[in-house]
């Protein structure tokens, strides 16, 4: 299999006219440092449907998403997340759980740093990446993937930063996550971008990168035996009755 330059690939990010403009700001120069060049997207509308969009009209060998309060730790994880979809014909991006839909077990690959193939695409039959009852944004993809036997790959939490308002994320059975996710030792996801804390957070690990200093000391393991924190409590099952007449 060639090698795939990274010019082939279709860097795409999507945020709202609301979203933080320092962090905006931060993630585009992070972006220029590691030499991607990336195509911001600014439109009030559902993520995946943005995503429905990008996705369903590329014609790159590889198309990547890689959300605003999402960057990079390295260039090389870009490359290697790009060559390894476009030689498998498939699809990569950071493993998640949605911990508001029931069970609450399902990994699949976030949106938030995501590589697919067009062909991939295809192939999976053009699913939507909206979010249903019973995925999130992108988990769609994962379900139709793991029923067709097309296999797919996720990079896993190794540490984060500190516990979200609602709890500590759990990752299936693997172990849990939370704001300011390190996912393979080489990407870095915030979350919940909206509080301001979290902002001056990715400010730091921004410039941190820009720097060469990041460091994950202090970090909170994914997978810690510990008592971490809270975790995020189980989503109730909902119920269905039928009308009795």
């Amino acid at each position: 299999m060639e090698l795939l330059n990274l010019d082939e690939v279709e860097f795409h990010s999507f945020h709202w006219d609301n979203f933080d403009r320092d962090i905006l700001a931060a993630h585009k120069k992070v972006m220029q440092h590691l030499g991607l060049n990336v195509k911001y997207t600014e439109e009030n509308m559902p993520h995946g449907e943005w995503l429905d969009r990008v996705i369903g009209q590329s014609t790159a060998k590889v198309v990547a998403i890689i959300e605003p309060d999402l960057i990079p730790l390295n260039r090389e994880i870009v490359e290697k997340s790009a060559q390894y979809v476009y030689q498998h014909d498939t699809f990569l991006g950071c493993a998640q759980a949605s911990n508001h839909i029931h069970p609450a077990m399902h990994i699949f690959a976030s949106p938030a740093f995501f590589f697919i193939t067009p062909s991939c695409y295809q192939t999976l039959g053009k699913p939507s990446f909206m979010q249903n009852k019973q995925a999130d944004v992108a988990e769609q993809l994962a379900y139709i993937a793991e029923k067709k036997g097309i296999r797919y790959r996720t990079l896993y939490p190794t540490c984060f930063e500190r516990e979200p308002r609602e709890g500590i994320w759990l990752l299936g059975n693997y172990g849990y996550y939370g704001i300011g996710t390190v996912f393979a030792n080489s990407v870095y996801h915030l979350f919940q971008s909206r509080h301001a804390d979290n902002v001056k957070l990715f400010l730091q690990r921004c410039d941190d990168v820009l720097n060469n200093r990041f460091s994950t000391e202090g970090f909170i393991s994914s997978t810690s035996f510990d008592d971490i924190g809270c975790v995020v409590k189980k989503p109730k099952i909902k119920q269905w009755y039928k009308k009795i007449f």
